[in-house]
């Protein structure tokens, strides 16, 4: 809009707090059961909003868990893809990817890649004891509000 300031949310302290959500948000133990049930939880909070939130869970390759609720498309499934590659990429929320390259531009090559990889809120890493597990995806909200979806939820999971 002309005349008026676009502030960004991607700051250092934005980020700051991104890797705090990702310390604090990692299981003591987590299998196949406790995916479908994490899944179960994203489907059953996404469809409380009034957009429908495609949700996939994936451990060791595997997607262990998978929902698309009527108003979803094959275009959830694709962001879903793209999101999974990021952190797959990474380790880290697909949101903290974005704003890492915002912040510091693009130092790989595979940051310059939209076509495999999403630079958005949406995923994040499902980590076990200090291991990278897998990964937590819902697409259907402003990504931001994706990020925060996936955050309510694994919080409350932990608990």
């Amino acid at each position: 809009m002309p005349g008026k300031e676009v502030i960004s949310v991607y700051t250092k302290e934005f980020l700051e707090t991104l890797k705090q959500q990702e310390a604090a948000l990692q299981y003591d133990a987590f299998d196949y059961e406790d995916a479908y049930r994490l899944g179960t939880k994203l489907r059953e909070e996404g469809l409380k909003g009034v957009q429908p939130v495609a949700v996939r869970v994936v451990m060791e390759d595997l997607i262990v868990y998978q929902s698309f609720p009527k108003g979803t498309t094959a275009e959830n499934g694709a962001w879903m893809d793209r999101k999974y590659a990021t952190v797959m990429h990474t380790h880290t929320s697909s949101l903290r990817a974005a704003v890492e390259r915002e912040l510091f531009g693009c130092t790989e090559a595979w940051q310059q890649d939209e076509v495999a990889h999403a630079f958005c809120g949406g995923a994040f890493p499902i980590v076990v004891n200090g291991t990278f597990t897998g990964v937590a995806i819902v697409s259907g909200l402003p990504h931001l509000e994706d990020h925060d979806l996936l955050v309510r939820v694994l919080k409350a999971d932990l608990s």
